[in-house]
């Protein structure tokens, strides 16, 4: 799918964003990464648009959210609803 919803947030490299953001998210260990947008859509939760279409969507696994090769932050994966 294209889109993630995300809780047990850790943000280091920022404050907890209240506006739409783009960040580089990556799904797996091994994933290249992808652009997307962050979008707070409760206390400890963030919905993850994708421009593209990712494999392997997991709950369960980790997000975490970069800005070039800075950590910003991260998240547990709970689907895409």
């Amino acid at each position: 799918g294209n889109v993630l919803y995300a809780n047990k947030l850790n943000w280091m490299g920022m404050e907890q964003p209240t506006e739409k953001i783009e960040v580089d998210a990556k799904i797996r260990y091994n994933h290249k990464g992808a652009w997307c947008t962050i979008k707070k859509t409760g206390e400890d939760e963030v919905l993850c648009t994708f421009e593209e279409r990712q494999r392997a969507i997991t709950p369960g696994q980790a997000v975490v959210f970069y800005d070039g090769a800075y950590v910003l932050g991260g998240g547990t994966i709970i689907g895409d609803k």
